[in-house]
């Protein structure tokens, strides 16, 4: 390929990979007017999709986001420097294909968008085509200067080359890629077993259990797991409900309507599932909302200026999430709850509220004499820590009560799901926990708070009450999963729920203390949730090598006054996403976003929404504008600029071809 030829690489073909794709077509005529642009994609999996969203995993298997909050491409909300290239959400393009518009789907693809609604959830398989189809109308209508290949293979090392370049080896190819700059858009990635979890796999091959390592639900392997067979599920979060699923439905059971509720008819396939974790409770249902554009909610006291204010000491260890963020996201929360439940129920109270709750802080005496006096009963107050641990204090006498408790926690919560935020204040704070997200990782990502703060109140509390409040399953989860409870196939086992490996009768004993009886012997554990991304323990080829040669290390955030915590976050710069290396200096040409930053930037797994500024979009579109400019940089250095120059481009082309000569970048590592 000529010298003359921009040259980046994105590794990973799922969604990140496909924006940076997309922003890469609609950023190169501006910023490398007049050059030949190659992208190298680099994926085992199919383009589009990637590993999360292949085409052949069971249909059972549903997204937890509805098809009209779906999206790659870029809208008239989001303030990325570069062109805005609106395309179809997940759901438009639905009714693309029930229009006959796009054809090249499967006939399971056309018949799920034949019934679609933006507020539908589609299955994981279906979203895998979106993406696919993307993917190739991205690649369709790419500029002439763009090219692209796809590799069906995996990086497995990276490398600097003396005069600037990288070489990207992949496996099984002899030659490697040149290339200008790297993306690392791998998404969920591999890592070894933990010490427990390997245990865990010992224990099991000598006593002949089956033993289900963290996994996506999508490959794990369920085979050995039979019929009536007692099974431990440890997690209840949205891995639960997608093994519930598949031991359930996939099956061969099925699920009846009868009036407002379902009803389960096994097969006789099915395993007895004994399902437990830390809280006892499932995660809650999201919320129905009939509406194709959902607009995000603007907070009141969490402000820009509050944000910038908290950012101010970034990276000195001394910001707390509990003592100074945490009060301003619960008045937001109860400022919505409070307002949601006063407004139909005493007009005269919620005018109260208004007038005199936003002077006053979060926590303070006079803001809980005014809730008490507002909101009389208890029970009708938003508690975080029942909201957290609503088993906690309430005493079962047994297997049958919990069960009966939490049949009724999962009624109560269906009915509130189906009421939805202009209904129910209580799913009207959950949809607020959900938006404020952003602003929370504003705060907290890059070193925002201290690492011991991190450490003990983001990720041992409030990422995993967050995701339990406002991230969980579609409603229809909740029901199913009320009648296979009531159908005996599932059995709630209780919070703090153990797990311990017995020895002596080669069997997993599982129990709660909180609910009296005899532990549950069981001859199957499964791990119903995803492994941390961890890159001190990747065994994805292309991460373990560069953290052996010291090309990239785990994030770690200060503390004031000690070591600060070590995550497994991969390190990266705050504006532009570089990798940094093990001896703290960023790499000009190599970039990660999405999971593998997780630790840097909260919650970043999250995917593109539409209408509300996605930071997914904001990212891809900063770290392609900075590969371009690399790569022009380049290109004047080495004296492959004169064209440019003598065509005389106008505008952000004639600026750019400018930086890019002025750029000056290491020639090697």
């Amino acid at each position: 390929m000529s010298p003359r030829t921009i040259r980046i690489c994105i590794v990973g073909a799922g969604p990140r990979g496909t924006v940076a794709f997309e922003r890469i077509c609609a950023n190169a005529p501006l910023l490398s007017p007049g050059q030949d642009v190659h992208v190298h994609v680099i994926d085992p999996y199919p383009v589009g999709g990637g590993r999360v969203w292949k085409f052949d995993q069971p249909r059972e298997l549903l997204m937890n986001t509805v098809a009209g909050d779906v999206t790659v491409f870029t809208d008239p909300t989001v303030t990325c420097e570069g062109p805005l290239t609106p395309g179809p959400t997940q759901y438009q393009w639905a009714r693309m294909v029930a229009d006959g518009r796009v054809t090249d789907v499967s006939d399971e693809a056309k018949a799920e968008a034949a019934v679609m609604e933006p507020w539908s959830y589609a299955s994981r398989a279906f979203q895998g085509e979106y993406l696919s189809w993307a993917f190739r109308h991205i690649a369709a209508r790419a500029p002439f200067e763009v090219s692209v290949r796809v590799h069906r293979t995996r990086a497995v090392s990276v490398a600097d080359c003396p005069d600037g370049m990288q070489e990207v080896r992949l496996e099984g190819e002899d030659l490697p890629l040149r290339v200008d700059a790297v993306i690392l858009a791998q998404g969920h990635y591999d890592v070894a077993p933990t010490t427990r979890e390997q245990r865990l796999v010992d224990f099991a091959a000598r006593h002949g259990l089956s033993y289900v390592a963290p996994n996506s639900p999508a490959e794990a392997d369920l085979s050995g797991i039979r019929a009536g067979q007692p099974v431990v599920l440890r997690g209840l979060g949205l891995n639960f409900y997608d093994y519930m699923v598949l031991l359930s439905q996939g099956r061969g059971g099925r699920f009846v309507t009868e009036g407002d509720r379902l009803r389960y008819l096994p097969s006789g396939d099915e395993p007895v599932l004994y399902a437990g974790s830390g809280r006892g409770m499932p995660y809650r249902a999201r919320a129905e909302i009939k509406k194709e554009i959902v607009p995000r909610y603007q907070p009141d006291f969490l402000t820009a200026e509050r944000i910038a204010r908290l950012r101010r000491d970034a990276g000195t260890g001394r910001t707390d999430f509990v003592r100074d963020l945490f009060p301003l996201v619960a008045k937001e929360v109860g400022w919505v709850y409070y307002r949601a439940l006063l407004r139909d129920q005493s007009p005269a109270a919620h005018a109260r509220l208004v007038a005199e709750y936003p002077a006053l802080e979060w926590g303070t005496p006079a803001m809980e004499r005014l809730i008490e006096e507002l909101v009389p009963d208890p029970e009708l107050r938003f508690d975080w820590k029942r909201l957290d641990r609503p088993a906690d204090g309430v005493g079962f006498r047994g297997q049958a009560d919990f069960r009966a408790w939490i049949l009724g926690q999962l009624a109560e919560d269906l009915r509130h799901s189906r009421l939805g935020p202009a209904r129910s204040a209580v799913k009207a704070a959950a949809a607020v926990m959900r938006d404020l997200r952003d602003e929370v990782r504003q705060v907290i990502s890059h070193r925002g708070i201290s690492g011991t703060s991190y450490r003990d109140h983001i990720d041992r509390w409030f990422s995993g009450l967050n995701n339990y409040a406002a991230s969980g399953p579609p409603a229809t989860r909740v029901a199913q999963l009320l009648a296979l409870v009531e159908a005996g196939v599932v059995e709630p086992l209780g919070p703090r729920m153990t797990v311990t490996a017995d020895e002596g009768a080669g069997v997993f004993l599982a129990s709660s203390p909180d609910v009296p009886g005899a532990p549950v012997r069981a001859t199957a554990l499964v791990e119903a949730h995803l492994p941390l991304t961890d890159v001190r323990r990747a065994t994805d080829p292309l991460l373990a090598s560069m953290r052996a040669a010291g090309q990239c290390r785990p994030h770690v955030i200060p503390d004031a006054g000690g070591e600060g915590y070590e995550t497994g976050g991969l390190d990266v710069t705050e504006s532009t996403f570089q990798v940094v290396r093990a001896d703290g200096t960023p790499h000009p040409g190599r970039f990660s976003y999405g999971p593998p930053v997780e630790s840097v930037q909260w919650v970043t797994a999250i995917g593109a929404r539409p209408h509300v500024n996605s930071r997914t979009l904001l990212q891809g579109d900063a770290i392609v504008r900075a590969c371009l400019r690399l790569g022009m940089a380049r290109l004047a250095r080495d004296g492959h600029l004169a064209a440019v120059a003598a065509a005389g481009f106008g505008g952000e082309s004639a600026q750019a071809a400018a930086r890019a000569s002025e750029l000056t970048v290491p020639l090697a590592g």
